[in-house]
């Protein structure tokens, strides 16, 4: 699995073009690698992330949806923010989508020091960050300056009349380093190189480039996260999962006819007398056979 470089990494691409997909596609596989928790300000449904965790066997992820490391929580109540409350965790994966409205170049006097002073020391807290903007010069230059590496996505679309909103066609991505993506901006994006002097170079320069078609597992994403809901709306863990230390014992039962856990425990207390019982006459006929063929 690919690791990307630093612990802070900027999500780019214009409206609609998946940023916000990408960025839990390469964050989900960073986590799973380095074993970390995670935590998005934005909403999540917890039965489609359990079917997408199992299918692509990441193991650790699903462990942690199971017992709460899996976590939404809003960066800001209002006006006011909440950077502070939102990143508290050692050991995580923070996903901050639309950044440019929480961590604005033009808003840096009311960004809290406390979580200034947590950027400049993530790497001690074993932490990583992904801000999601539009553009890299709407967010806080101090963020901007420590990022270690940025991905663009620039993912096909097509309006759809279901929707009513565009959707994707395919997945196409890339992976720079900061000073990568500096030269980027000036050769590629400024316009300086065109046509397949542009392709060419842009391929040269990023660390890593995903072009494909969107898998089912990349579909069972989008029910993920509610991609045409505003990050301000309460963000909330839909359909959380409860975790009790006996669903193992209740996974090898057959048909189970009740969640109830009282009904349960009563019937596993009588399978497990009537297996002492079948022991306790097995034991006993084996020993009939011996002292039968001693005699």
């Amino acid at each position: 699995m690919y690791v990307l470089p630093g612990p802070i990494t900027g999500v780019l691409g214009l409206p609609g073009t998946g940023k916000t997909f990408i960025a839990l596609i390469a964050g989900f596989e960073m986590a799973e690698e380095l074993q970390l928790d995670v935590v998005v300000n934005f909403s999540l449904n917890a039965r489609a992330l359990y079917h997408y965790f199992s299918g692509l066997g990441y193991t650790w992820l699903l462990s942690r949806l199971l017992h709460g490391g899996i976590k939404v929580r809003s960066c800001a109540e209002g006006t006011n923010l909440k950077l502070v409350e939102f990143m508290q965790e050692k050991n995580t994966l923070y996903l901050i989508d639309e950044a440019g409205v929480y961590l604005n170049a033009r808003n840096f006097k009311n960004i809290p020091l406390q979580f200034l002073s947590d950027i400049a020391q993530i790497r001690h807290d074993s932490r990583r960050l992904f801000w999601i903007s539009q553009y890299k010069e709407q967010v806080d230059r101090n963020l901007r300056e420590m990022s270690a590496s940025y991905i663009v996505a620039d993912c096909p679309t097509r309006y759809s009349q279901k929707l009513r909103n565009t959707e994707l066609m395919s997945k196409y991505y890339r992976i720079f380093t900061a000073k990568n993506y500096s030269v980027f901006e000036k050769k590629i994006l400024s316009g300086a190189l065109t046509g397949a002097k542009a392709a060419i170079n842009s391929a040269r320069l990023s660390d890593k480039v995903v072009v494909g078609q969107l898998t089912e597992y990349d579909r069972l994403l989008f029910k993920d996260y509610g991609s045409f809901l505003r990050v301000e709306d309460k963000p909330t863990m839909q359909f959380p999962l409860t975790y009790w230390r006996k669903s193992a014992v209740f996974v090898s039962q057959s048909n189970p006819k009740s969640d109830n856990r009282d009904q349960w425990r009563k019937l596993l207390a009588k399978d497990a007398s009537r297996e002492r019982v079948a022991d306790g006459a097995r034991s006993l006929s084996e020993r009939r056979r011996e002292a039968s063929s001693v005699w």
